[in-house]
């Protein structure tokens, strides 16, 4: 271990103990303020240094699904270094083990996958108008590319959402903690030309829960085919 990687490993080895510490206080605004500023201070760090981070993936996974996953600050620079298919497939496994609610922060996680972002194109454009390079109208006129290309992943992983749906949803049917199950409901459609022949059994049984609790904002979008991260909705 370098002594970059010694450093950020200390630094998300603290900030679980925060996660812990907060889970102990409760609802407490300053825990919950402290945990927020760590998190953005943590993510910052990480993406400064995507070598390292990738090396320490498992650690930053291991604290993704300590907690819901509201904002991309943990994702985004795991994504940024190992990209989006080591993500997806790392948390598909995730969803499959662990406490019931690591397994649904695990599937909530997902969601930030489209919306990764890579900086290079964005600050490379900048760099040329800084630089005098390009003129404000050619860096406006160029900007959607960049912007295009910033979104676009290094490597295709369409092909890894029917296997993150079949164990999201083998989670949702198996789950007896109807809250979790509505952060799950959200993240496989109920019906979808890729699903996986085995994910037949599991959708009919996700199905039949969803109806039977139809109250649940995610059981209802379920029923309604709005839900599947990675889904053409």
């Amino acid at each position: 271990m370098t002594e970059r990687d010694a450093e950020l490993a200390a630094r998300l080895d603290a900030f679980g103990a925060l996660l812990a510490e907060a889970g102990r206080r409760g609802a407490d605004q300053d825990a919950y303020e402290r945990v927020e500023a760590a998190r953005l201070a943590l993510g910052a760090a990480l993406a400064a240094d995507r070598a390292a981070t990738a090396r320490l993936a498992g650690r930053v996974l291991r604290l993704l699904v300590l907690e819901r996953p509201w904002t991309a600050q943990l994702m985004g620079p795991l994504v940024g270094a190992i990209g989006h298919r080591a993500t997806l497939a790392r948390l598909t496994e995730l969803v499959q083990h662990g406490s019931w609610q690591q397994r649904g922060n695990a599937a909530a996680a997902a969601y930030h996958l489209r919306f990764h972002r890579d900086p290079a194109p964005l600050a490379a454009l900048a760099a040329d108008h800084r630089d005098g390079r390009l003129t404000l109208d050619q860096a406006r006129a160029r900007y959607p590319e960049a912007l295009r290309l910033a979104h676009l992943p290094a490597e295709p992983y369409a092909d890894l959402w029917p296997r993150f749906w079949l164990a999201a949803a083998a989670c949702f049917t198996a789950c007896p903690d109807r809250e979790v199950r509505d952060l799950l409901a959200r993240a496989f459609p109920l019906e979808h030309p890729d699903h996986l022949p085995e994910a037949a059994p599991l959708l009919a049984g996700a199905r039949r829960i969803a109806e039977r609790e139809p109250a649940a904002d995610g059981h209802r979008r379920l029923l309604a085919g709005s839900t599947g991260y990675g889904a053409a909705l």
